[in-house]
């Protein structure tokens, strides 16, 4: 069966509220004893599954798990019966039921002999099925520890299960409970944090962006869909990490590019589905500007430090970049965002309607020429006398970047590599072309000691140097356009 749950982690000082919401008195009391099982090279683990041995109450049943999205998964659990012992892992029960046993198999080949277990877990929980409009959500508290290898780690966290009813409901619920008690959503499931356990670590690798793919036989709303289901399976693993506090570089940088593409997304294909709100692409701006702007001040700092003669400047650019990683800490885990992570899982779970106007073709090439034109447009407007016009051939730079290699996906042009690699080199100089420009503005929008002149000047002699690039390299992309003519 299918399974539609969602898990927030809960602030310490929540976690007697929340308890007391639930109403230990109205609420079922288990202790959950469960054994998880995967080869020692993690395939399962690879595969987004799971299997498990739990004993509930007084029987013993085994689960297999593979993920869907981080809102859905499989989940198939066999009931072993009271047993007076932990019972040997059996692999046979999957043997009549079709869609565990092809979830298995590409996970394990043809071996099933090689699992062994990895972990424990010992978890209390405290369950009770809530109404809410015409579903019924189960809540589950569950406190307790991962034990691996000697290590453990403690548990203390709330899942929302949608038991009957719609997703929508599920959503709307979930918000509820996080404002009220400040929760933040976790896409890392226990045998996640098990494995890392057992392996002695305390973050798994940063979730890295795979090509986006657009699906010609469906509709565009069905696609614009797809399309934010795939960003958030990028965003939200990455986000998690940030949020407990255990985030490498990398997890920073790829929550950005997924943020970044989400916006793109949803700015650039409105038109695609009647569903996308206005309100997300101003949303996603102000979230993702916040990861530019530590972006842009760590670039700085690497790159200006030995221009900067005066110790007031360093100082006063070391205490910004720390102001703007707390900032961006904070928000990561906000209420506001974690509302509109729920929004976004909303929209990307929804029916598309199979609606005619929003036919993908007709939809994607009307798209394309839209965005040529802003293109065209902007350059026709930029000068190299007024840098302050290159701004606006940088925004629709990016935002085709972003949508050529989506939208000539309903081409069959075999020779768009190189229409690719003239955009990729346009898009290279505005980058260079930005980081600088967004420098320069610093500097002038600090009270600069005449030493640090030199480097203001600098940074505007290579300003107009990448911008002449930026012109040179985009004229040259509009003119290789031929397929579209």
């Amino acid at each position: 069966m299918l399974e539609v749950e969602l898990k927030f982690q809960i602030p310490e000082g929540r976690r007697t509220a929340l308890m007391k919401a639930l109403d230990p008195k109205k609420s079922a009391q288990l202790q959950l004893q469960a054994k998880y099982y995967d080869t020692k090279d993690k395939k399962l683990a690879q595969a987004h599954a799971a299997i498990r041995q739990r004993l509930e109450g007084d029987k013993w049943v085994q689960t297999f798990k593979a993920s869907r999205s981080h809102l859905a998964r499989f989940e198939h659990n066999h009931d072993l019966g009271v047993l007076q012992q932990s019972p040997d892992l059996d692999l046979n029960v999957y043997a009549d039921v079709p869609e565990a046993k092809e979830l298995l198999k590409a996970a394990l080949g043809e071996d099933f002999k090689q699992l062994e277990l990895i972990f424990e877990t010992d978890i209390a929980r405290t369950l009770r099925v809530l109404p809410y409009g015409e579903s019924e959500i189960e809540v589950s508290l569950d406190i307790g520890e991962i034990r691996a290898q000697g290590r453990r780690q403690a548990v203390h966290e709330v899942e929302f299960e949608l038991k009957s009813g719609s997703v929508q409901d599920l959503l709307a619920f979930s918000f509820e409970w996080v404002k009220k008690y400040q929760l933040w959503l976790d896409v890392r499931s226990k045998a996640e944090f098990g494995n890392l356990l057992a392996d002695d670590l305390t973050v798994s690798p940063a979730k890295s962006v795979k090509d986006l793919q657009l699906t010609k036989k469906d509709t565009a709303d069905a696609n614009v869909r797809a399309l934010v289901a795939q960003q958030m399976q990028h965003l939200l693993p990455n986000i998690a990490a940030m949020s407990a506090g255990v985030a490498s570089t990398e997890h920073i940088q790829q929550a950005h590019l997924a943020l970044h593409q989400l916006h793109l997304t949803v700015l650039l294909f409105k038109d695609w589905s009647a569903d996308i709100s206005d309100k997300w692409a101003h949303q996603l701006a102000a979230f993702k500007g916040q990861f530019e702007q530590l972006k842009h001040l760590q670039h700085m700092q690497s790159t200006l430090e030995q221009l900067l003669q005066n110790p007031n400047t360093t100082a006063s650019l070391a205490q910004d970049l720390l102001y703007a990683t707390e900032k961006l800490n904070n928000l990561v885990r906000s209420t506001q965002n974690v509302h509109h992570f729920l929004e976004l899982l909303t929209f990307s779970l929804g029916h598309a309607e199979p609606n005619s106007l929003f036919d993908l073709k007709t939809t994607a090439q009307q798209s394309l020429q839209q965005h040529y034109k802003q293109l065209a447009d902007a350059l026709n407007q930029a000068t190299i006398e007024d840098l302050s016009s290159i701004d606006p051939l940088i925004g629709a730079l990016q935002q085709l970047k972003f949508s050529f290699p989506l939208l000539t996906q309903i081409y069959d042009v075999k020779n768009l590599q190189k229409y690719a690699k003239a955009l990729h080199d346009a898009d290279i100089a505005a980058q260079e072309y930005l980081l600088l420009s967004l420098a320069s503005q610093y500097l002038q929008d600090t009270e600069l000691a005449a030493s640090d002149w030199f480097a203001l000047g600098w940074l505007t002699a290579k300003q107009e140097v990448y911008a002449e690039r930026v012109l040179e390299a985009t004229a040259q992309f509009l003119f290789s356009r031929k397929f579209l003519k």
